[in-house]
């Protein structure tokens, strides 16, 4: 009788234990399934708050300015899938691209081919002897220009095929918050962020004259009508 009791015991014990961990691990599963679905709801919930402030605002991200550093910015914001804008200024690539890096080194570069045709000694230790060497100053002028222009264009194509809204204006910030006004129109677009990449104008000291004939420039210099004996 006494080993009966027991081995009632026994199976009275075991019987509980497998329903505590039947109901245990089905608490542990009602758990995993709310927090998981809570999970999603949070992420649901936070990309349609998210959506909804995007649809306030014409833009996510405006952009005033397209030199290299607005450029830069404007492709990487649409590889982050970002709606944008930019306000060229019609100066597509800036300082650099129209009157700094490129027009300068398609300038100096033809000033240098002249140089080098130009040292008849050094040819000759080459067997080469030329003739007298001259240049047409407008027609460098020109491939400077065109070089110029030609890159422009590539960086101007390179925004419209990754979706990016170029407006061929200067724009300029309001007194509220997430506006820019498009100084050609008067229009008012707004977006999330605003990045201001102007770029620059050239420094001019205190107290001097830059008349872009006997004093200039940066930009005065790359537009010269002649040849300075000296510089």
């Amino acid at each position: 009788i006494l080993l009966r009791l027991k081995k009632k015991k026994k199976q009275m014990h075991s019987a509980r234990a497998t329903s505590l961990l039947i109901f245990s691990s089905c608490i542990l599963n009602t758990f995993s399934y709310l927090s998981f679905h809570s999970q999603v709801r949070s992420r649901q919930f936070r990309s349609f708050l998210l959506q909804a402030e995007a649809s306030t605002y014409d833009y996510d991200l405006i952009i005033v300015g397209c030199g290299v550093g607005g450029h830069g910015a404007a492709l990487h914001a649409r590889a982050n899938g970002l709606k944008t804008a930019v306000l060229t200024g019609n100066d597509v690539g800036g300082t650099c691209v129209n009157r700094g890096c490129v027009p300068s080194k398609a300038l100096l570069a033809a000033a240098g081919r002249i140089r080098e045709m130009k040292d008849s000694h050094h040819l000759k230790s080459f067997g080469i002897t030329l003739g007298d060497v001259s240049f047409d100053r407008s027609a460098v002028a020109n491939h400077a220009s065109q070089l110029a222009n030609r890159v422009k264009v590539n960086l101007e194509s390179s925004l419209k095929s990754q979706g990016v809204d170029v407006i061929e204006s200067k724009g300029s910030v309001t007194d509220k918050l997430h506006e820019v006004k498009v100084v050609s129109t008067g229009k008012i677009l707004t977006a999330k962020n605003i990045i201001l990449a102007p770029g620059s104008i050239p420094f001019v000291p205190r107290g001097i004259q830059a008349d872009e004939k006997t004093v200039f420039t940066s930009d005065g210099g790359l537009k010269l009508e002649f040849v300075p004996q000296y510089v």
